[in-house]
């Protein structure tokens, strides 16, 4: 998030095909949805709002989508570019300026009709579709269960020890925690909605029939411990079979915005959790948060439940997990890191002024914790159940997989535990003969199925050799490296259950990238992963990108405050923006230290959908930024449009 709407992404291209555009290529290899939004940042130096490659090259020729290219909220940094690449609807509309360079553009030759007619007929498209939706009946109770049936079943149990949960009939419990009243349950910034209800976690577990007494702990709206808050929870927690604390990250520790400074939850909390400690280990903390946090504390507690950000029915899902109505049957999509300076990206994020260097390349999570063999606190896939799963009899159709050939992989999953549960069993390829890097493996299928005691069913996959494949860049497609290939079938990226070995024959065309001269940091991670220039500029395949603003460059529309915060004029910006932005502090969503933080990394660009002042007065303020103040004096005084 840090200077999100003008920081441009570096990073190589096999890395972006591969990791952060394979999600949309996926999705519309098998549906076309209505629209597809672009971006704030820049990629490869250009605003993804005015980006030809990206958002017609790759998107539309590549990936085959048809339908309409919105901007996000005030994304736009040049309307005429942005119809020239393929960008058809602006969000939101900030007046006709806009209109009126596109019109001054056509005039000029510099923008082809035919390009603006594509935008409109997609935009006319988009509404025709929206006047036949067909109206659905609402049924508000049946959401509400479907909401507290998917905030339970993506629960993930993290630990369990000497089977705490569920928690055994007619013993007393200590409920614990802020979170426990007042529920975080959904994310901070732009996705913040209002919903008809939010169930109570501590009333909740009353209606389960939990013998639930509460005492509050800590104060959501600090982090400082409460030592008369500690001392009352210690008194209760003291006196009960076992304890169940609500922990988590509150709203002004992750939002929209903003990135997070650490991985540490608040301290209050992590104190409460330590003195409970000391007199009841019987502890379940149940933790609510939308990320990774470190956990210190988890060798003083016997388990833990992460229900993430469950939504309105959060209060009543915890209570069907604890109590054993539902056992815990999801999986970590994140593996959690021991530490912040555990992962490959902490050395080079969140970046510079201009641009964020994505060195680690396709070492991402599991990719890269796997490869480098490196202790985590918990595995990418890792997740605990009531139940208990065993493996066997792995099929395979065939031991080779050909061009144009399908592979069958087959197995079956037993429930040898006293309760029905439901596991999800993965499949990774580890590929063990290559020239170029590449993770130890990659996760190519999933399947959930849900088995009563003593119950046993196949669990089936299909791979293709789209699967055994890497992103060429120098063909723009995708290409088999040919060799030793090993299927695995796994519960967690740290628990292979069964395996096998398959081959394939590499592609005739395949040009196999190999940096092992000139990126050799990237074949051997064990010490972690430390690129130095020339390696990231060897696989990024050009020149490192200038990472700050260059002695003597013009100021743009994507000017921040930060960046002219010396000048009187910047000066005088920022002292009213800070008199406007210190009405967000009203809200408590974040604290006034990130607004203000948020008010100097956001482009001049922004100041129309903020305020009254016009894009023509905006370009104005930059001319005389840029030393032009007739320019920029007339731009001023123009008659708005």
């Amino acid at each position: 998030e840090y200077r999100r709407l003008t920081i441009d992404a570096v990073v190589d291209e096999r890395a972006m095909f591969e990791l952060y555009l394979s999600a949309f290529a996926r999705v519309l290899s098998r549906v076309q949805p209505w629209t597809v939004m672009c971006s704030y940042n820049r990629v490869k130096g250009v605003n993804a709002s005015d980006n030809k490659w990206l958002l017609h090259d790759v998107l539309r020729d590549k990936f085959g989508f048809a339908g309409l290219v919105m901007s996000d909220w005030g994304a736009v940094h040049d309307r005429v570019l942005g119809v020239s690449a393929g960008l058809d609807l602006e969000m939101p509309y900030v007046g006709a300026y806009h209109d009126s360079q596109i019109e001054k553009a056509v005039s000029s030759g510099a923008l082809c009709e035919t390009d603006i007619d594509r935008c409109a007929a997609r935009v006319v498209a988009l509404a025709a579709l929206a006047k036949k939706r067909e109206t659905l009946p609402f049924d508000a109770a049946e959401h509400h269960a479907l909401a507290r049936e998917a905030a339970a079943h993506s629960a993930v149990l993290l630990k369990n020890d000497d089977a705490l949960l569920p928690l055994a009939p007619r013993k007393t419990i200590a409920v614990l925690g802020a979170f426990a009243q007042t529920p975080r349950y959904q994310g901070a910034g732009s996705s913040k909605v209002q919903p008809l209800t939010i169930e109570n976690p501590l009333e909740e577990l009353r209606n389960r029939g939990i013998a639930a007494e509460y005492a509050e702990g800590y104060r959501e709206a600090t982090d400082a411990p409460d030592e008369a808050l500690m001392r009352e929870a210690c008194d209760l927690a003291r006196q009960k079979d076992a304890v169940l604390i609500y922990a988590g990250l509150p709203d002004r520790y992750e939002s929209e915005g903003f990135d997070r400074s650490s991985l540490a939850m608040p301290e209050n909390q992590v104190a409460l959790i330590l003195r409970v400690a000391a007199v009841n280990p019987h502890i379940a903390v149940v933790l609510c948060c939308g990320s990774v946090v470190e956990l210190d504390w988890a060798e003083h507690v016997k388990s833990i439940l992460l229900m993430h950000l469950g939504g309105e029915a959060i209060g009543g899902a915890v209570a069907d997990l604890v109590s054993g109505a539902i056992s815990p049957s999801g999986k970590l999509a994140e593996s959690w890191p021991l530490h912040l300076a555990d992962t490959p990206s902490d050395r080079y994020f969140p970046g510079y002024t201009r641009t964020v260097e994505y060195r680690e390349s396709v070492f991402v999570g599991y990719r890269y914790y796997d490869t480098a063999q490196k202790a985590v606190r918990y595995p990418f896939g890792h997740g605990l159940s009531y139940a208990a799963f065993s493996y066997s009899n792995l099929r395979l159709r065939a031991a080779h997989l050909n061009e144009g050939e399908t592979l069958d992989v087959s197995l079956a999953v037993t429930n040898t535990g006293e309760v029905a549960g439901a596991e999800v069993v993965q499949l990774y390829v580890a590929h063990r003969s290559r020239v170029m890097f590449a993770p130890e493996q990659e996760l190519k299928g999933f399947e959930k199925v849900l088995l009563l005691p003593g119950e046993t069913k196949r669990v089936s996959f299909t791979l293709t050799r789209r699967d055994l494949s890497y992103y060429d860049v120098v063909a723009s497609d995708w290409r088999v490296e040919g060799g030793a290939y090993e299927i695995r079938i796994s519960a967690s990226s740290r628990d292979i259950r069964l395996s096998a070995q398959i081959t394939a024959a590499p592609d005739a065309d395949a040009r196999v990238p190999d940096h092992r001269a000139a990126a050799p940091c990237y074949y051997d991670l064990s010490g972690g992963i430390d690129v130095p220039d020339s390696a990231f500029a060897a696989v990024l395949g050009r020149e490192i990108p200038a990472r700050e603003r260059q002695k003597g460059e013009k100021h743009t529309l994507n000017v921040t405050l930060s960046e002219v915060k010396h000048t009187l004029l910047g000066w005088l910006l920022g002292f009213i923006g800070r008199r406007i932005a210190a009405k967000a502090t009203q809200t408590n969503e974040v604290d006034g230290g990130i607004v203000d933080h948020v008010l100097y990394t956001t482009p001049l660009r922004m100041m129309s959908m903020e305020s009254d002042i016009s894009p023509q007065k905006v370009e104005g303020i930059v001319h005389l930024l840029n030393h032009a103040p007739v320019k920029g004096i007339k731009a001023l005084l123009k008659k708005d449009r």
